[in-house]
């Protein structure tokens, strides 16, 4: 976060972010400097007394996986800072700078990614110490098999990229079994007779008797729901630019979408909206009116501000360029 800072903010790198005409880089510079250097000196000082008392026994135990979970998350931190520096080097070795953009990111932390998303759902069924194959199998198979629901309806649903089946698995399988933990544990909870709870009561004593574990598992479901945002947004994505005049039309992904109208007027407190009125259709039907706009504030700062319509099935977001 520091190191990003400094690239941004020093102008090292271009950014709306940097502070203009300022002296601020070396400054802050030397402040990473003196700050690698003592954390690294500390981590030299007590290597020893950081190291763990545990052996890892079997390399499908818990803590296995989460050391592989680690491992994991330190390969995208060294990609994206490569990715960062790149530009800095290139221009340093070779007098000309050249960037990398987001297709390098996806393809270098893409199966990374995938890999981390299976282990949140096959790591809450290891256990601590020794896990074997056939033991984590015999934990595995049931959540397993209603994950594939979620291909399934993928793929009725018309879906057949592999990409996208390969992905709604493993998200079908981290919501299956970061599920089955929450069932399991308030289930048991409900049974106790002493603690004499019902289940929904039993659930809420449980995570906030257990906030880390079971917040830990909220966030698996999170994780996954980023998934599936991110699935849609690189597979399913479709966008188009045109110029239109009023009363043309256009067609995309199913819709049509047609220019009606254009206001330009003055707001109170001085910005200068243009405005277009776009109707949105499906099979020749009306749908919704659509009012992308674009604001001129007085400072001359410019701000296009996209019109959306938003359903669970889709998202249609109309930008207009005036």
């Amino acid at each position: 976060v520091i190191f990003g800072t400094f690239l941004t903010r020093s102008g090292v790198l271009s950014s709306v972010h940097a502070f203009a005409e300022s002296e601020i880089g070396p400054l802050f510079f030397i402040f990473i400097a003196l700050t690698f250097a003592g954390s690294f000196t500390l981590l030299i000082q007590r290597w020893e007394d950081l190291k763990s008392d545990i052996e890892i026994k079997s390399m499908l135990s818990r803590e296995a996986l989460f050391l592989l979970n680690n491992l994991l998350f330190l390969s995208v931190l060294v990609i994206s800072f490569w990715g960062i520096i790149f530009p800095l080097l290139s221009e340093l070795f070779t007098g000309s700078k050249v960037t990398v953009g987001p297709p390098f990111y996806e393809r270098a932390t893409g199966p990374i990614w995938g890999a981390l998303i299976l282990l949140m759902g096959v790591a809450p069924l290891s256990t601590w110490g020794r896990s074997t194959a056939k033991t984590l199998g015999h934990a595995i198979w049931k959540p397993a098999l209603i994950a594939l629901l979620f291909p399934a309806t993928a793929l009725i649903s018309g879906i057949t990229n592999w990409i996208a089946i390969s992905g709604f698995t493993l998200i079908g399988l981290v919501i299956t079994v970061t599920l089955q933990q929450f069932w399991r544990g308030a289930y048991a909870r409900s049974r106790n007779e002493r603690l004499n709870e019902n289940l929904p009561t039993a659930l809420w004593n449980l995570i906030k008797r257990n906030r880390r574990r079971y917040g830990g598992y909220i966030i698996h479901i999170s994780m996954v729901l980023m998934g599936i945002g991110i699935l849609g947004i690189e597979l399913f994505q479709t966008d188009t630019q045109q110029h239109l005049s009023i009363g043309d039309e256009i067609e995309l992904a199913g819709y049509t979408l047609r220019y009606d109208r254009l206001d330009q007027f003055m707001h109170e407190d001085g910005r200068r909206i243009t405005r277009g009125e776009m109707m949105l259709l499906k099979d020749g039907k009306e749908i919704k009116k659509l009012a992308p706009r674009f604001d001129l504030y007085p400072d001359g700062q410019p701000m296009t501000i996209p019109a959306v319509r938003s359903t669970l099935v889709d998202d249609v977001y109309n930008f207009k360029h005036f």
